[in-house]
């Protein structure tokens, strides 16, 4: 990718010259030239936007835009007449296009975070000016490029009013094509679906039976639909198996909401649609849609939506704290895709009912964790944790704490006293595979995205061992990860590599002389209870080989890796109990790599509207020639 856009800059750099010479020798237009910037800033920005050659792809950019301006002026400077008045018309539009780049630049990750917008409002910032910079840039490029072909028909006396045709003709094409930008905005903020697909509400899964059946307190459902409402007849099925499989533990009724005031009332019911789960004096309530086409979504991921609910209504609230201010991957992760952990905070840790907050040295993370802790996860740091940190992290384990360290290449040394602590060591390498590895790129950098159904016999995979043959684990770039001998503390491997796995030091990603073998990629430790009877305590802590295990685009792939994600927190806490699999219907989304969306990009937006043009130009050169004949 690289030698191709230092080709491509090249190539663009030779041009630029010709063109540069062509203004100088015959004092006609630059459009051409402002034409070439922005091709490369587009090349910089969007095709290689996370490469280490951008910067100065668009760099050169810049100076060419810029150089366009002063040609343009120069190009002025040197006319009279007509002529000169259609050079300072064009350097207008020309100032037009260089000032939408300014309203691209407020979507830059360094000024837009400088905002501190949260999630939502950062995506609302950017998708306004995405929509609006490019009606700018396109209403000052094409009048340019009229103005231009203008100057070249007429060399030497332009004739009255050309100039001004040009300009016109140039906006009201450039707002008919820029129409597109805010209608796309528009349609995809206002997306209408209609779906056609085979539809099928969920059933109870694992997790949400264990829920029912083990509540120390009988749970009522309350499902408020009216009488033959299509909704509540999909719905009803549900709350019966789960009322079977926890039988006095779990039970439900349908009323209709008109008819039953009181019971509306008492639970704060204002409509049909709602369903409430009822234990003692505390409820959880959420709400569908009394219109299938509507709660077909809903439909689909009811078992999710339940046990979210029952965990709230069973467990309460609890807080989770992810270590901060050491370069932790994190659910804000902008710059790396893989350390992005938004999905596993949203889908998984708040779905369990955990509030999620983030734990740094102005939290207290050098003195002591909060006492209303569920967990700590250290998701593999890129710099070193403070010595107090790590007496602090090692003190709450010891003391009953629950503790998640996921690692990565390169990070063992950010915190290798906490790993000794926990009785642990791991590798600072990537491990790869010559054969069984995830296929995205189908080269051999494919190699270190290791897959593995090898899971060991502990309570935080046992859903996964119990369904080996059917679901695994994928591990970007996954370091090893084993007891030390002579622990005190109790280490169990959950997670080995499949056979023939090797640490590729060399970074060639073939195995040359590096041993091939299985490695041990995950552990769980345990202290000694802490304490008799119902007070007891135990430390409890899971280090991982891989923190890409958990980002957003593995998550999205593999279920496999969800079920770990939430069992692996449930055995922390002391919910393995209720651990399992969540049942949905919806359908997995079809991802595609960066290269395969580059190119459908460029088909939608370049080569499409390329070939309109074409057979447009075409045409009214066959019907001009017609004329004339």
């Amino acid at each position: 990718m690289q030698i191709l856009a230092v080709a491509i800059g090249l190539l663009l750099a030779l041009g630029f010259l010709f063109l540069v010479r062509d203004v100088f020798q015959k004092l006609s237009g630059s459009g051409v030239v402002l034409l070439a910037g922005l091709v490369l800033l587009f090349i910089g920005e969007r095709i290689m936007g996370t490469a280490d050659v951008r910067l100065m792809i668009s760099g050169v950019a810049v100076l060419v835009l810029l150089a366009a301006l002063g040609l343009r002026a120069y190009a002025m400077l040197g006319s009279d007449g007509a002529r000169r008045q259609g050079h300072r018309g064009a350097l207008i539009t020309t100032t037009v296009t260089l000032a939408s780049l300014l309203l691209y630049a407020l979507t830059l990750d360094g000024i837009s975070g400088m905002l501190g917008f949260d999630d939502e409002a950062l995506t609302r910032w950017n998708g306004v000016w995405w929509s609006v910079f490019p009606v700018f840039t396109v209403a000052g490029l094409i009048p340019t490029l009229l103005i231009d072909r203008v100057l070249a028909m007429h060399p030497r006396v332009m004739p009255a009013g050309a100039m001004r045709h040009a300009v016109l003709s140039g906006l009201s094409l450039a707002l008919m094509a820029t129409l597109l930008f805010p209608v796309n905005y528009l349609a995809t903020s206002h997306d209408i679906e209609h779906d056609v697909a085979y539809f099928r509400t969920t059933r109870p899964g694992e997790a949400s039976k264990a829920i029912a059946l083990t509540a120390s307190t009988p749970i009522e459902a309350v499902l408020f639909f009216a009488p033959g409402n299509d909704v509540g007849r999909e719905v009803e099925p549900y709350f019966q198996e789960l009322a079977a499989a926890a039988p006095g533990n779990f039970s439900y009724r349908k009323v209709d909401q008109a008819l039953e005031p009181a019971l509306a009332e008492e639970l704060k019911i204002r409509g049909n649609g709602h369903i409430a789960l009822v234990q003692g004096d505390n409820s959880q309530k959420f709400k569908l849609s009394t219109e299938m086409n509507r709660a077909k979504r809903d439909l689909r991921k009811l078992d999710g939506t339940v046990q979210k609910h029952l965990l709230k209504l069973v467990k309460g609230s609890r807080n989770l704290y992810f270590l901060a201010g050491h370069g932790e991957a994190s659910n804000r992760e902008r710059d790396n895709p893989m350390r992005k952990l938004n999905l596993y905070k949203r889908e998984v840790l708040e779905n369990q009912s955990f509030r999620v907050k983030s734990f740094g040295v102005s939290d207290g993370s050098a003195q002591a964790v909060p006492d209303d802790a569920g967990a700590v996860i250290v998701a593999a740091p890129t710099e070193p944790l403070l010595p107090e940190e790590i007496s602090t992290l090692l003190n709450y384990f010891e003391s009953g704490g629950h503790l998640m360290v996921l690692l990565e290449p390169g990070v063992e040394e950010n915190v290798h006293d906490l790993l000794v602590g926990l009785g642990v060591q791991a590798g600072n390498i990537t491990l790869a595979h010559p054969s069984k590895h995830l296929r995205q790129t189908n080269t051999p950098s494919d190699r270190v995205l290791l897959a593995t159904n090898k899971f060991g016999n502990h309570a935080s995979v046992r859903t996964l061992q119990r369904n080996s043959q059917q679901v695994g684990l994928i591990l970007p770039t996954p370091v090893w990860v084993k007891p030390i001998e002579g622990s005190k503390h109790k280490v169990t491997t959950i997670v080995r590599s499949l056979a023939d796995t090797f640490e590729d030091a060399d970074g060639n990603r073939q195995a040359t002389g590096e041993i091939s073998k299985v490695y041990e990629l995950g552990v769980a430790v345990e202290t000694a209870p802490i304490g008799e009877g119902d007070d007891a305590k135990q430390g409890r802590a899971i280090v991982m080989g891989d923190t890409s295990l958990l980002a957003d685009d593995v998550l999205r792939y593999s279920k496999g890796n969800v079920l770990f994600g939430s069992d692996a927190v449930k055995w922390l806490v002391g919910d393995e109990d209720i651990a399992g699999e969540v049942n949905s219907e919806e359908d997995v989304k079809i991802q595609h790599t960066r290269d395969e969306d580059t190119a459908w990009f460029l088909l939608s937006i370049v080569a499409v509207p390329g070939v309109v043009l074409l057979l447009g130009f075409v045409i009214v050169s066959i019907r001009r020639r017609g004329r004339a004949a």
